[in-house]
């Protein structure tokens, strides 16, 4: 009698999250793709679309393009430079050429124009997630946040402590730039505490990627601007949070 085969292992279904500011569309859409089997989210805002991506990660970003506040190209930039192996489509209600042609020049896999049936929109999700590609590019850096560890394009790991990890992923999510308020209110979400002292953090991040980079700048500090990130990152391991203290 031969042995039973084993049963393959089935694939994981995609995490999809809807980022759209019009409630009832957003409810309708998340319910509609997780009855087709998706992990779905739905938020309300680039804001929100960041603390989600903290609490667990996504394959795959559904954006409208026009929000109150952050817009999808904004959204699109930014998370592009971030998690360039997630797949995000856009959906606008915009037919001109050149505004699809921002989309894609902003980092989107799919522009489709409102109304799109649903129906569509599921095969485009499934044909998408087929074909992402999970390789980061050679020429980035990469944090992973749980191991609190920055490694190098060409392999150097740098161990960080959880604030230096944290300050770091707050830059790479904002895409542009930060200020001393803003990240020390971020950070002090993430710990429970009053903050970190920002300039002492982005001193120590410095001084541990100045032999990496020499003297190229890894943190920019823009006067009446703010801190942006020079790094092309990618971020992995989004939870858990780092714990610990520095």
């Amino acid at each position: 009698m031969s042995n039973p085969q084993p049963t393959p292992a089935q694939p994981s279904p995609p995490a999809v999250i809807f980022v759209e500011d019009n409630e009832r569309l957003r409810e309708e859409m998340v319910n509609y793709l997780g009855d087709e089997g998706f992990l779905t989210r739905g938020v309300d805002s680039g804001e929100a679309l960041n603390r989600a991506l903290q609490d667990h990660p996504a394959d795959i970003l559904i954006l409208d393009l026009n929000m109150s506040g952050e817009d999808g190209i904004s959204i699109t930039r930014r998370i592009r430079q971030t998690l360039p192996a997630v797949g995000i489509i856009i959906l606008s209600g915009r037919m001109r050429s050149n505004e699809r042609l921002e989309g894609y020049a902003s980092g989107a896999d799919v522009y489709l124009t409102k109304p799109t049936r649903p129906e569509v929109l599921v095969a485009v999700i499934r044909n998408l997630f087929v074909r992402i590609s999970r390789v980061v590019q050679g020429s980035q850096w990469t944090l992973d946040v749980a191991a609190l560890v920055l490694s190098s394009p060409e392999g150097a790991a740098i161990t960080l402590t959880p604030s230096e990890a944290r300050l770091l992923k707050e830059l790479a999510l904002a895409g542009r730039y930060l200020d001393q308020e803003a990240l020390a209110s971020r950070l002090a979400k993430t710990t429970g505490g009053d903050g970190a002292n920002i300039e002492v953090l982005i001193s120590r991040l410095r001084s541990k990627l100045r032999p990496h980079i020499g003297s190229a700048p890894s943190i920019a500090n823009h006067r009446n601007q703010g801190y942006q990130l020079c790094l092309l990152l990618n971020l992995t391991n989004l939870i858990p949070e780092p714990g610990g203290k520095d």
